[in-house]
């Protein structure tokens, strides 16, 4: 197993274009490995990719092997493809709001080690119902589902003087 997933040329220029891209040496077991992955420091959005690739890496390592097994034939170019497209996807999926990210696993680390969110602020504001017409507010919290709840409701004229209002929690 060593030797298929770790030592093997193909195995090995695969983890060295992963771990160089993260700045990671790759261990002597497939063990050390796993854990040098799934404890280098990252943040929120390389957490997930670096606990994921080296599962990824050793499934495409796997059905490399099957295919040449059985007469066919997968370049050590298509496993990184695969395995950057597997982690590009997951990302994609994990964070839809991310757009426009890079599939090149060096530019996509870089990328997301100097991410910067964009929050976007919108301000609300009560506004007074029109006409005569009466406006009527809720609110409401659960704690667990199920669990204790509460809910309110106030009622307010044209001129936003309150009219009345009542709560309910169980």
């Amino acid at each position: 197993m060593q030797y298929l997933f770790l030592k093997s040329q193909c195995a090995d220029k695969v983890w060295q274009y992963f771990s160089l891209g993260a700045g990671l040496t790759h261990g002597v077991s497939l063990q050390q490995v796993f854990q040098r992955w799934w404890k280098h420091p990252a943040n929120v959005y390389l957490k997930p990719l670096y606990q994921a690739l080296p599962c990824v890496v050793v499934w495409e390592l796997w059905k490399r092997r099957k295919k040449r097994r059985y007469g066919g034939n997968i370049s050590l170019n298509r496993r990184i493809f695969q395995v950057s497209a597997t982690l590009h996807n997951l990302l994609v999926y994990r964070f839809p709001k991310m757009k426009r990210l890079s599939s090149n696993w060096p530019e996509l680390v870089s990328e997301l080690e100097s991410y910067i969110p964009r929050l976007h602020y919108r301000r609300v504001c009560w506004e007074f119902p029109s006409g005569q017409w009466i406006k009527c507010n809720t609110d409401g919290a659960s704690r667990g589902n199920p669990g204790k709840s509460g809910a309110a409701v106030v009622f307010r004229d044209a001129a936003g003087d309150f009219m009345c209002a009542a709560t309910r929690s169980n």
